[in-house]
């Protein structure tokens, strides 16, 4: 994700989060901050159709963001974002990546469980419409084989 892409992305987050879309300069913040953070977006005919953003402060790294309107669900690009979302993790050294998901959405729970990531705990009504956050874990353990680097 570059600067140019932050409209767009803005929009996007407003259209798939409505109760909670991040303000527009919380995008602007976040890229500035490129010693802890990393943003990607995701394309298809020069049409940003996901994102997805990772803080890192050693040795937890925190998935801020991840999304794929619904029209592309299913075709791997959420899996891609968070793939490469984790290899920046290790990139960074991280222990452990820790992300919230929204209780009310097992797709979402499905794909993080598809990947290794365990609940650990409950925030009970954290989002703003009263939905509880289930809090997920990946622990990366020791750094990976670089001929392994390409897997989740």
């Amino acid at each position: 994700m570059v600067p140019t892409d932050v409209p767009a992305v803005h929009e996007l987050e407003r259209r798939l989060f409505p109760v909670d879309a991040w303000p527009l300069q919380m995008f602007v913040d976040e890229l500035a901050q490129t010693e802890t953070r990393r943003y990607l977006v995701a394309e298809s005919g020069g049409t940003i159709i996901g994102y997805a953003g990772l803080m890192c402060i050693e040795p937890i790294a925190d998935v801020q963001t991840i999304a794929v309107v619904p029209e592309e669900e299913g075709r791997g690009i959420g899996s891609a974002l968070l793939t490469e979302l984790i290899r920046e993790s290790r990139r960074r050294h991280a222990a452990d990546v820790l992300l919230e998901v929204r209780a009310d959405n097992p797709r979402a729970q499905q794909l993080y469980r598809r990947f290794g990531f365990e609940q650990i705990h409950v925030r009970p009504r954290y989002y703003r419409d009263g939905v509880d956050a289930l809090i997920m874990r990946l622990v990366l353990g020791a750094p990976e084989d670089p001929q392994e680097a390409g897997r989740p």
